[in-house]
């Protein structure tokens, strides 16, 4: 008992080292709330058996007995466990001495019920290595059998110059004797032979399994356990020779007088079952939280929802929202509840786009006007259909041009001229805006953007799309209408304004896609081999955000909104737009 007590004592100095180690660390950084469900586990280990053979008193517990269990444990709150653990084992021992020679075998099949301690309430919660004890109630049977006969049937006789022989050493044949060889086939059952002055003695005992354990964490559901148990049974029996054993088979050494004990050393791999619930309310704390949120508390919308971790960043103000800042959804039709004209839809999946259950009416009139062929749901619709071409403005005013592919170092400059066109032709890149139909025009325009910083000049576009400069009939009416705006204009005004854009993506590669091919206004500009895809350029946010839409339409599902405002890229807040305004996500 007392290598029993030191192994435990020194387990517990360990566990308690390594729990102060591992105490130093946070706990979980998400508030969440665990569901109690089983663990089974299945393992393997040694078994030590104290009982009257070698005079052996609580020594080494390993040896060659291999023990088998299976166990389930079931919580019953966060540090306690109930276990429930069946096992089967076999045990064996040989005594060769001048007193006596003794050997049996026994099966050993056991089923117990134990309370486990884990110190969940010690150690913090995300921990690697968890320390347990426990303690029990259990039911042990065996069966101890002796190896008396070989294969032949003869007895065996120990003698004593250590050999096993045919006949006894002092019978008056002994010179007859050959020696034989154990077969180590336990033949005889020691109850039914009587040897313990008995053979109707019960083989069944009561113990109680006192154990203690490590469980290392290899995945959230899988754990890895060391454990020792101590069987302190309640009988003599289990290795066959107990105080009432007759001498003929014990031999001239009495027996211990004891009970005999077990000591089970295992490993065993067990999985739970055990489900993680997310908490009612985001709780985020720790070191790793603390150092991403680290200036990045911004609300947007505020909604109570930091925008790190707000899904959706744009909702209106004073609106209810759920834990990733999204707007409520009572009935789970699509629609927002501040939408929703009808909030408690009785069939979520048959609303129109206000949230409003269709009726019987209302998806035949929708079924109707899907498979209409009698033009009785048409629109009509009359246009002009005289063939009046649009009229043909050549002069545009160019504000840069840069070997394709380069980046203008005034690029959001650029971006922020609304009316901007980009014509890669040839091996440049022609940054160019209006459309004039004569040089007075866009000579009020170069003054406007000289004024701006820009180095403008006018040049002329042909019907195919070619870009050219101006010849020198048109540079010299060029020059005189300089003059007159000159004279007659004292301040010309700053440009200014902002310009809105939809960005469709970035690459690290420039796509092959056929989907970029017609798209209006389309801008590819390169950036630290960036290749960044911009469409359209409007002067105001919702025609903006209808072109978004459109895009977004086409395919291009990561399409947003951007602003440029005095040659900067600012955020859509800066220029008045309002959260609402973007309903749904169409802005940065």
């Amino acid at each position: 008992m007392k290598y029993f007590l030191l192994s435990i004592f020194s387990f517990f100095l360990i566990t308690s080292a390594i729990a102060q180690d591992t105490g130093k660390k946070k706990e979980a950084d998400l508030n969440v709330t665990k569901a109690f469900g089983p663990t089974i586990g299945v393992g393997i280990g040694t078994i030590g058996i104290y009982g009257d053979l070698n005079d052996r008193d609580y020594g080494s517990p390993f040896n060659s007995n291999f023990g088998y269990n299976l166990y389930v444990l079931q919580p019953i709150s966060k540090s306690f466990n109930v276990r429930f653990n069946f096992f089967l084992g076999e045990v064996r021992d040989e005594e060769r001495s001048l007193e006596r020679n003794l050997n049996y075998e026994s099966d050993l099949r056991a089923a117990s019920i134990q309370m486990e301690y884990n110190f969940d309430a010690l150690l913090p919660e995300n921990r690697t290595i968890s320390p347990f004890i426990t303690i029990g109630i259990e039911a042990i049977e065996f069966n101890p059998k002796t190896d008396l006969e070989a294969n032949g049937g003869e007895t065996y006789n120990y003698w004593t110059d250590g050999s096993i022989r045919s006949r006894a050493e002092n019978s008056a044949t002994a010179e007859q004797a050959i020696i034989i060889q154990r077969d180590y086939v336990y033949e005889t059952d020691i109850r039914e032979a009587g040897y313990n002055n008995s053979k109707t003695y019960t083989e069944r005992t009561l113990a109680v399994p006192l154990g203690a354990g490590i469980d290392f964490k290899l995945t959230d559901q899988v754990n890895f356990r060391f454990e020792s148990v101590f069987h302190l049974t309640f009988s003599d029996y289990i290795d066959g020779v107990t105080r009432k054993t007759k001498p003929n088979f014990l031999g001239t050494k009495p027996a211990n007088g004891k009970n005999d004990h077990l000591f089970y050393n295992g490993i065993s791999v067990n999985y739970n079952f055990q489900k993680i619930l997310p908490a009612d309310n985001l709780n985020i704390e720790g070191e790793a939280f603390d150092f991403l949120t680290s200036g990045n508390t911004e609300d947007y919308d505020s909604d109570g929802i930091i925008d790190l971790i707000d899904l959706c960043p744009n909702t209106p103000p004073d609106i209810e929202v759920d834990t990733n800042g999204c707007a409520l959804d009572t009935d789970g039709d699509g629609v927002a509840d501040y939408l929703d004209e009808e909030i408690n839809s009785k069939y979520p999946a048959y609303t129109n786009d206000k949230g409003v259950g269709m009726t019987d009416e209302m998806l035949y009139e929708s079924f109707m006007r899907y498979q209409d062929s009698t033009l009785e749901f048409a629109e009509v619709v009359q246009r002009n259909f005289r063939g009046e071409s649009k009229e043909y403005k050549k002069y545009r005013v160019k504000v840069g041009e840069y070997n394709r592919g380069e980046e203008p170092p005034n690029l959001n400059e650029l971006l922020s001229l609304a009316d901007l066109k980009k014509v890669d032709q040839g091996d440049k890149s022609i940054y160019t805006v209006g459309n004039y139909k004569s040089l007075e025009e866009a000579n009020l325009r170069i003054e406007s953007l000289k004024n701006s910083g820009f180095d403008a000049e006018v040049v002329k576009r042909d019907p195919s799309g070619t870009i050219s400069a101006i010849n020198e009939e048109e540079q010299e009416l060029l020059t005189i209408t300089s003059n007159q705006v000159n004279e007659n204009t004292k301040t010309l005004a700053k440009e200014q304004g902002v310009a809105f854009r939809v960005q469709l993506g970035a690459f690290a590669k420039k796509p092959n896609s056929e989907k970029y091919n017609n798209i209006p206004g389309l801008f590819i500009i390169e950036s630290n081999g960036i290749y960044k895809y911009m469409s359209g350029s409007f002067t105001n946010f919702a025609d903006a955000a209808k072109h978004k839409v459109r895009m977004v339409v086409a395919g291009f599902n990561g399409a947003f909104v951007v602003a440029y405002k005095d040659g900067q890229r600012v955020k859509l807040r800066t220029v008045g737009v309002k959260p609402i305004e973007s309903n749904p996500l169409i802005g940065e």
